[in-house]
């Protein structure tokens, strides 16, 4: 299985509309096409998909900011997701790395993210990737506006 990850384009429509109808949480609303192509056009937003052959198969998605703990910026992977079909192979290491490569060279100094306890897969991943640990419990709040 040949993997190749890009990093998605605001114009690439055949990209991002894959990823909201086939990979984005399905207990959600979708947003628009459009609202998804506007999030692209700010360089913050870093939409990575993968694909294994010629079809995607997950994405990555995160987001650049600046600090005021540090004199570079931060960022935040809001969300990362393979196909349960091609679990396993590769493809979300890939993404972290390629994620990672780009964010560095972008100034960014330290890459967050949440999971849930029980996200045993997601563990695994990010600790191979050079995740590390913070072994503390978080509660989500939501602020709806």
């Amino acid at each position: 299985m040949n993997l190749n990850v890009y990093r998605v384009q605001a114009g690439d429509i055949a990209s991002i509309s894959f990823i909201a109808e086939n990979l984005l949480n399905e207990e959600e609303a979708v947003p628009s096409i459009s609202h998804l192509s506007k999030l692209l056009l700010d360089d913050r937003t870093y939409l990575f998909a993968v694909k294994a052959d010629d079809n995607i198969i997950g994405y990555a998605l995160s987001y650049r900011f600046p600090s005021l703990y540090a004199s570079d910026f931060l960022a935040y992977l809001y969300d990362i997701e393979v196909l349960e079909t091609h679990r396993r192979m590769g493809a979300g290491r890939l993404l972290m790395m390629t994620l990672c490569e780009q964010l560095k060279a972008d100034g960014v100094s330290e890459l967050w993210l949440g999971t849930a306890t029980d996200n045993q897969e997601g563990q695994i991943l990010f600790t191979r990737t050079g995740g590390i640990r913070s072994d503390e419990t978080f509660n989500d709040f939501t602020y709806l506006l």
